[in-house]
């Protein structure tokens, strides 16, 4: 796609843009009527997110409903451990859980061999929304960061301290490092993939980078994402694609992110104090309003708004989304009020 016919796009190009682009993380989802429609039809979310004709579906709605700048892939950052046969399934109001965790370091030896065709879904589901979508639309696919992925796969579910996945990596640090090794290679060859069925842009979700003190990130976290950042820049057919950081409250400074090699950083909503002197021209920036705004008064929500517009206004390369993904409380009617703010500033 050419840079010229999308604002997203220009931004990633670490271009000043009249008009910020806009996007949300969890565009596609419960707080949106359509979504909670085909949602009940399916018992198990992963069966939806294996659908590729639904996740076509789903991924347009928010587009249709806001005319947004980019699309993002509809799917789940736990397709990988699935494909690991780490048996992923979603209980409801309990999110995913695993049947086959990592619990001692003879799983990791034994995991089997990732196949990126076990994951035909997803490609499929890339191809058919970008076809469906404008010409001037971008399409963003992702994965979970390798220590996201890892932090999952052990603890087997989701949790607030992740305490079995932090005893485990304290108690089996090879074990730790050889699964952070399979998952990077996985998220290559699944994002190799994602790229060459039409996604235009990566997004890495590192959810849990805030589990990790400064140095575990670094060890841990970032040196992983760094080496799927670099595995994607050698890469003849990947190397022009833009790739997003998104890093939940990690414990480092704004060289460390930017040494990643990422083209744009994601900021988590309370990264308030960012400098963006040191990250000017260096990297694109993505952020970064607190979803909780979106369930106050038109008034705030406008007030916020222009505080991070007014903080990133002639940023070369700035994009406006919230900080983390929209939440299921949240009224549309706020969703397209907030678009609309964006567009008129």
């Amino acid at each position: 796609m050419s840079d010229s016919n999308s604002l997203f796009l220009k931004a990633l190009n670490k271009e000043i843009t009249k008009t910020p682009p806009i996007w949300f993380m969890r565009q596609a989802g419960r707080y949106m009527p359509e979504y909670r429609a085909i949602r009940k039809k399916f018992k198990n979310f992963l069966d939806m997110c294996k659908n590729p004709d639904v996740c076509c579906e789903l991924a347009l709605q928010p587009i249709n409903a806001f005319n947004l700048d980019s699309a993002i892939l509809f799917s789940d950052i736990l397709t990988i451990p699935d494909a690991f046969n780490l048996g992923v399934t979603f209980v409801e109001n309990e999110g995913p859980v695993f049947t086959n965790p990592v619990s001692k370091p003879v799983d990791v030896d034994n995991l089997i061999a990732f196949n990126p065709d076990e994951l035909n879904y997803v490609y499929e589901a890339v191809t058919n929304i970008k076809n469906s979508l404008p010409e001037n639309i971008p399409l963003i696919g992702f994965c979970g960061s390798p220590w996201t992925l890892t932090a999952y796969s052990i603890e087997g579910r989701s949790s607030k301290d992740f305490k079995k996945t932090i005893r485990f990596v304290e108690n089996n640090q090879e074990s730790t490092h050889l699964l952070l090794t399979k998952f990077t290679d996985a998220c290559y060859l699944y994002l190799r993939k994602q790229i060459k069925a039409g996604a235009d842009v990566i997004q890495i979700f590192d959810s849990w980078a805030n589990l990790l003190d400064a140095e575990n990130l670094r060890n841990f976290s970032l040196n992983y994402t760094k080496s799927l950042i670099s595995a994607l820049k050698q890469d003849p057919l990947t190397a022009n694609t833009p790739i997003i950081l998104f890093s939940r409250e990690p414990k480092c400074d704004e060289q460390t992110l930017i040494n990643t090699s990422a083209d744009c950083i994601s900021l988590y909503w309370d990264m308030v104090d960012f400098d963006i002197n040191i990250a000017r021209d260096k990297v694109a920036i993505q952020g970064n309003l607190d979803p909780k705004v979106l369930l106050e008064s038109k008034d705030l929500i406008k007030e916020e708004a222009y505080k991070i517009l007014d903080k990133y206004e002639g940023y070369p390369g700035y994009i406006f989304n919230l900080g983390h993904g929209i939440t299921p409380n949240i009224n549309p009617d706020n969703v397209k009020f907030l678009t609309d703010v964006v567009r008129e500033y």
